[in-house]
Order: structure tokens, then sequence, then C-alpha cells
């Protein structure tokens, strides 16, 4: 009988099916089931320590956002230290005069940002000078000196603190501008003499602060809680925020990120995470019952699998002896598809008969084949990822030293406040340039990029030259490689504005035309040559192995060219130009695709 199996191709194949398919569906099905409703429970520990981790770094993200917001306040210092001046002083006709000022900079910073809901500015008494919410601003001149959080909020010298879900206390209970807020307050203090002058808050919408949150999908009976500082419940997702003081402490009783608790309702599997700086926590809890009841529905699965399975086996094995010719017709249609250029076609054929033979031998050629080809593919992607890599790392070295020696100008000449709001802004560029996402950015975000730039270089050259802007509304969405400006508008610095005793101006124009959109750098600095102009236009059309070999001293502009083309195609890039009065301008080509959002 075995020798007749091994000689017969028809009765191995169909031995080795019923043993082989049968078999091991039967034991793994048994083992699947078992092992999955042993996992069961930590899959879902994984996975909701995971969302918790992730709930826990949104939560501290936005509140960092609103910490960041309140120290804008610091860009229009004047205005506010007049205003809080003034109304320290008593003088009623100076803080009339200054209030319009100090209140349309607030309004502004509250409009700009579509999270915040309203902005308060205090005098050090507690008096409410001014109050705005989306709905508009008003003079309110009640007190909160003996509140709290204003208290503490003094004692912090400065430094923001965060205040928990609330009602504004100056604001009418029956008025529909009084709204639940989370509000981070600082003291504002005056820098030339490091004396505090009164205080601002900055107010957010507690459904706004927890939206992401609220937009989550949790499992069935599953509760989830933000609970605060001071032990009060800030959200929940039954729609309550009331949690008993037993609730509570049950709750919190567990150690770890992951615990079982024991309450009336049975047994319950909590998930607890902490906002570290902020002593929050992010509590989840769900019934044990319910894994146990996704435990019941995957074993009624798994049964009702594994009998389809059996059935298909048994049915399949009764046409096998119709089927000896199959795997002849396998390799034949193999070859033709390998013969157009499919190089995935693969032959499945098992055993130790010449069939399987030819199929492992047709496998091996195949992956060899799709091998070689892949390998060549991916060492042209890693020489052009690697001449990106170095293109980009030889801009970030020059624009710090240019930057610095900016700082180091004002340090020199003692203007500390300028110098460090040039680092805050420095600062700022570092973390868009050292970013390492995505290489192509919406335009609206380079441009936001150099403005920052200029903001710096305005601090070190002050009215030596002007800055102007002509951007068309529709390409700000467009597609740009990162950091492609810096360069350019460094060099029209450097070398065409620097040098001049005379005013100068910078232009940035951005338009759209078809298919294309067009970015125009100029200044009326000292003008470049004839030769210049065709020896860089030259460099511009030659390849970028040809321009490393040069060894060109504009190497940043080079940079920006070469790494446009990589991204977009040759028809693309940079070009120099100078306009009928003396003018020199750099014009960037590139393709009107604006970013998916």
């Amino acid at each position: 009988m075995l020798r007749f199996i091994r000689k017969s191709i028809k009765i191995k194949l169909f031995s080795l099916y019923i043993i082989g398919i049968t078999i091991p569906i039967l034991l793994f099905g048994s083992l699947s089931y078992t092992m999955s409703t042993r996992t069961l429970e930590q899959e879902y520990r994984n996975a909701q320590s995971n969302l918790n981790r992730q709930i826990v770094k949104t939560l501290e993200e936005n509140i960092k956002n609103m910490t960041r917001q309140s120290m804008a306040v610091y860009a229009n210092s004047d205005d506010i230290v007049n205003l809080l001046a003034a109304s320290a002083s008593g003088r009623l006709a100076d803080t009339v005069a200054s209030y319009g000022p100090a209140s349309s900079f607030l309004y502004s910073l509250l409009q700009g940002n579509d999270r915040l809901y309203a902005v308060s500015l205090l005098s050090m008494e507690g008096k409410v000078l001014y109050y705005s919410s989306k709905q508009g601003s008003s003079i309110n001149l009640q007190q909160v000196a003996d509140e709290a959080w204003f208290q503490e909020t003094l004692a912090r010298k400065g430094m923001p603190l965060l205040i928990e879900p609330h009602y504004k206390s100056y604001i009418d209970n029956k008025s529909p501008n009084n709204k639940a807020v989370l509000s981070i307050s600082r003291t504002i203090i005056d820098f030339t003499n490091s004396k505090p002058l009164g205080v601002v808050v900055f107010d957010q919408e507690v459904s706004q602060f927890v939206q992401n949150v609220s937009d989550t999908e949790w499992e069935r009976n599953q509760q989830f809680r933000i609970i605060g500082s001071s032990g009060a419940s800030i959200y929940s997702n039954t729609g309550t925020t009331e949690t008993s003081d037993d609730d509570l402490q049950l709750l919190l009783q567990g150690a770890g990120e992951s615990f079982r608790v024991e309450s009336d309702a049975g047994s319950l599997l909590v998930h607890s995470n902490t906002l570290e700086n902020y002593g929050w926590k992010v509590i989840t809890s769900i019934p044990a019952e319910e894994l146990s009841r996704k435990s019941l529905f995957l074993r009624d699965i798994h049964l009702s699998l594994l009998l389809f399975l059996i059935l298909i086996a048994f049915l399949l094995s009764i046409f096998f002896t119709y089927l000896v010719n199959k795997p002849m017709k396998h390799l034949l249609l193999s070859l033709r598809k390998l013969g157009k250029g499919d190089f995935k076609t693969r032959v499945a054929i098992g055993g130790e008969d010449e069939f399987s033979q030819i199929g492992t031998t047709f496998n091996g050629m195949v992956e060899n084949m799709e091998r070689l080809i892949q390998e060549n593919y991916q060492k042209d992607m890693l020489k052009n990822q690697a001449e990106f890599d170095a293109l980009q790392s030889q801009i970030n070295p020059h624009f710090l030293f240019n930057t610095l020696s900016s700082i180091l100008a004002l340090l020199n000449k003692r203007d500390y406040e300028r110098s460090s709001t040039m680092l805050r802004s420095l600062s700022d560029l570092f973390r868009y340039s050292l970013n390492r996402g995505a290489a192509i950015v919406a335009f609206q975000e380079e441009l936001a990029h150099i403005q920052k730039y200029l903001y710096i270089q305005s601090c070190r050259f002050g009215s030596k030259y002007k800055v102007g802007y002509d951007i068309d509304e529709e390409v700000l969405a467009n597609g740009i490689v990162r950091l492609s400006l810096q360069p350019l508008v460094e060099n029209a610095i450097i070398h065409g504005l620097e040098p001049i005793k005379r005013d100068g101006e910078l232009k940035i124009t951005a338009k759209a035309f078809g298919d294309h959109y067009y970015i125009y750098i100029v200044n009326n600095g000292v003008g470049i040559s004839d030769r210049r102009l065709k020896e860089m236009n030259d460099k511009l059309q030659q390849s970028a192995d040809i321009r490393e070999r040069s060894q060109s001293d504009s190497l940043g502009m080079l940079n920006v060219d070469a790494r446009i083309k990589l991204y977009y195609g040759k028809e693309f890039g940079l070009r120099l130009y100078r306009g009928n009065t003396g003018e020199t301008g750099v014009k960037i080509t590139l393709p009107a695709r604006r970013l998916a959002t």
C-alpha cells in the first residue's frame, strides 16, 4: 500500500490532503479558541494602554498650546503695560486712552486662535480691566482679588497656572457667555524692572478642550473619565461628570497603569494614566463580563468556521482525483505570466515528486529574477535619498552661523530684550528646520517660516531694508520642498542688501499660472554682473554631480534647485534674472499641486 502511494501522484496528494488539511484544521481550531480566550484580556490591556497614553499626550499638547498662547501678550507688551500702569496709577484719562490699543491687541489674539473662547486682563488688585469672548468684548470692573486662583497666579511670579473647569465669577450666571472653561493664567512682568503689573487669563471651552477625546469610539459598557488634580471629574463619556467619593476611591486605588478592582456591580478592568505635570488622571474601566461575552462570541465563530473548513476539505478530497493534471496547468499558467513580465507569479506544489521539483526550481528562478530587479531599483532610490540628505544638511549649518552672528551683535550692544526675543524665534525656526516630517509642505507653512526668519534679520539690520509681500491666496495650499525659501532670502540679504549704504527693499511674490505657480524673490541691493548671472544660470542647468565637483560658493541656491528637481522633475527649479531697474531676482517654478488636507 505504501509502495503504491509513493508511486501514484493521485493517491499521494489525496492522502496528504486528508491528513495535512483536516487534522491541522481540528488542532488549529481547538488551540486557537483556547489561546484567544486567554489572550483577549491582554490584548485589550495593551490596546487600552496605548489609547490612554495617546489621550494623555493629546491633553498635554492642548494645555501646552494654551500656555504658549499666554506668552503672546509679550509680542505687543507696550500697549498692555500702558493700560496696567495707567490703571494702577488711578489716572482715568490715561486708562481710557490706553484701553483701545490694548483691547484691540487682546481681541486679535482671541480671534486668531479658533480654540480660544475668551481672554481677560486684570490689575494687581484683582480688578477686571478687560474681558472678551467670541461674542464680543467689554470693560468689567468687578474684583477677583480674594479668589484662590488669582492669589496662586500672583505667587507663581510669571509662571503659568492651569485652572480646572469653572465658571467665571465676574460674568452673569444667566449670560450665555458664562460657559464652563479651562484657563491658563499668568502674571504679566515688566521686563525693564521685573515688576509684576497684572494678570492675563486665556480661556478654552471644556467641550472644545476634550473634542478629540469625545470623538473616540468606546467599547460597550466602557466608561472613560478625566479627573483633575482636585479630584473633580472634568469629562466622562457617559455624559455626566458626577463621581461619588466611593467610586473615585475605587478607581484610584490600583497600582500601575492596569489593574482589577471589585465593585458592587462586579469585577472591573481599570486603566489609569497620569498627566505628570498637571496631576490629572485619565481612567477607563470596563466590566470583566464584557470581555467574557466576547469570548463566547469567539467560541461560536471558531466552531462554525471549523465545521465549514472540515466540510470544504472533504468535498475537495472527493474531487481531488480529477485534478491530477492541475499542477501542470498551474506551471503552464505561471510560465505564460512570466513571459508577460509578471514576476510575482509562483507555483505552489508540495511533496517530493517531479512536479514538486519543477515547481521548486521555477519558484527559485523567479525569486532570483525579482530579487535582482528589486536590488537595482533600491540602489537608485537610495542614491537619490542620499543626495537629498546631503543637500539638506548643508543648508542648516549655514543658516545657524548667520543667525547666531546676528544675535551676538545684539548682545554686544547689550540689547538683551531683543536678543531674548530673537532666541525664542530661533527656537521656532529650529523646531521647523529639524523636524523630520514631510519633505513637501504647504507654501503657507514655508512662508510663515521665512517670515520668522526675516523678523530675526530685521533685529540685526533695523530699518536698513523693508520687506514686501505679494502673495496670491490660491497658492498658499500648493506644495513646496521644505526649507526652500530660507537660503534664497539669506543670499538676497547678505550679498544684495547688506553691502549697500542706502535703504533697500526685499519683495517676495507668489503667482499661479495654469498648472504651475511661480515664486519671485527680488532685492534692489548690489546688482549681479552679466558674467555672474550667466555663470549661475549655467550651473543651475547642470546635473547635481557636476555641481558637487564645482565647489560653488553659492551652494545654498544650487542645493535648493537640486532638491526641487529631485522631487518634481527637471522642468522645475530656479532661474536668476536682472530687472529693468537693476534689481536682482530669483524665480522658482513649481507645479500647482494642492496638498491633501
